[in-house]
């Protein structure tokens, strides 16, 4: 069975050195590795110090590397039903331009990453697929973009069903091209296509996601959203990465202020990202490029572990859907209910702990239908904290 793994986190925080070092690893353990980005910015050359492309390039020997063509990619599965969007668009008197770039809405391109990934996967090219992916929030939406795109789809298809039999006249009496046959069957490949990856990314056995931050707040903030999203949408989260922590060296001098928080920072990812396990990878005394920096890296992350294996299986956070509201349920191990408080501000949820080292507040970002609802009650039942939201006369 192959194992797909999804690495993100805001800009900056490292996601794709540590995609590469966990591809060295995996490499290393004899599986055949390939290590996939869309990053326009071509990340992995540079790290690799090595010209990669859109076709598989060879970096060891069980290792390969690829940068995916979006634009290629696009064209190839979406490049019919782009041209009759924008043909109904030019149609109601909206500029070429305009109408191209509405065509390709959101996410089109991200799209793009994961039919390459399905293509790769079903040749059964390799054991382990490692994606480096873009900014976590448009990661996510990625990923989500199966289930999306399939609502999109039948939708699409049930709209214009009607007017597939009258063709030409239709299309004449109200100047609104009608779908070719060309276009209808791209659409169901596409809508096959992305059913079939959705399976993939949504199996806990197969997929897991990898969040990567700094010791930083808003880089906490952010991979704590990221958590959520990931919970939203069904994906299992089973590691999460604190990335350039500072050494002991520098707990003296010009950055003693930077290391002290660090280690504030630190102690708030145990108490928030609990159960999943976190690995802590200190800053190199230099850029990490090249294959022997990447290998140390590897080395110090992982020592003598399989980094395909599934460190952590279960959501952190649950999100149910009730006829009248929802409830969300959140691991909170050793605390009791009068250790807690709880409590909305606006569109997240404050979570007060009293713990042996003190008081601590998590902040847990609602999902977007939360606007809807308002906050009923909360209880905590055998180590979950049941957070129950309904509508305002109930």
């Amino acid at each position: 069975m192959a194992r797909i793994l999804f690495v993100t986190g805001k800009g900056g925080v490292g996601k794709s050195t540590i995609s590469a070092a966990t591809a060295i690893r995996s490499s290393e353990l004899d599986y055949d590795t390939l290590l996939i980005s869309t990053d326009p910015a071509h990340t992995l050359a540079d790290l690799f110090e090595q010209r990669i492309d859109a076709e598989i390039t060879k970096i060891s020997q069980k290792l390969d590397a690829v940068q995916v063509d979006v634009v290629h990619e696009v064209s190839v599965h979406y490049s019919e039903i782009m041209e009759f969007i924008v043909e109904v668009l030019k149609s109601r008197q909206i500029d070429d331009v305009v109408a191209y770039e509405i065509a390709n809405f959101p996410g089109v391109t991200g799209a793009a990453a994961l039919l390459k990934l399905l293509s790769y996967l079903e040749e059964e090219t390799h054991d382990v697929y490692i994606l480096d992916m873009v900014p976590s929030g448009d990661a996510l939406r990625i990923l989500y973009l199966p289930f999306i795109f399939s609502r999109f789809s039948r939708r699409f298809m049930k709209l214009l069903t009607p007017f597939f039999e009258f063709g030409k006249p239709i299309s004449y009496l109200t100047n609104i091209p009608v779908p070719s046959k060309d276009v209808i069957e791209s659409e169901i490949r596409l809508l096959d296509m992305l059913e079939r990856i959705h399976g993939y990314i949504t199996d806990p056995k197969i997929a897991s996601l990898r969040i990567v931050m700094n010791p930083d707040s808003f880089s906490i903030e952010n991979a704590k959203r990221t958590l959520m999203q990931a919970s939203v949408y069904g994906l299992n989260t089973d590691l999460v990465f604190v990335n350039k922590i500072f050494p002991e060296q520098l707990a003296e001098g010009y950055l003693s202020t930077w290391y002290r928080a660090q280690r504030d920072y630190l102690a708030r990812c145990e108490l928030e990202f609990s159960p999943i396990p976190i690995k802590k990878v200190r800053l190199l005394s230099q850029e990490v490029k090249g294959m022997q920096l990447l290998k140390i890296l590897a080395q110090e992350i992982f020592a003598g572990e399989d980094p395909t294996k599934i460190y952590h299986e279960s959501r952190a956070i649950e999100i149910f859907h009730h006829s009248r509201g929802f409830e969300i349920v959140l691991r909170v191990p050793n605390v009791s209910r009068e250790d807690l408080e709880v409590e909305r501000f606006g569109d997240e949820l404050l979570i007060h702990l009293s713990t042996p080292a003190g008081r601590a507040a998590v902040i847990l970002p609602l999902p977007a239908i939360a606007y809807k609802y308002s906050m009923k009650k909360a209880k905590i039942i055998n180590g979950e904290l049941h957070v129950y939201f309904g509508e305002e006369d109930d």
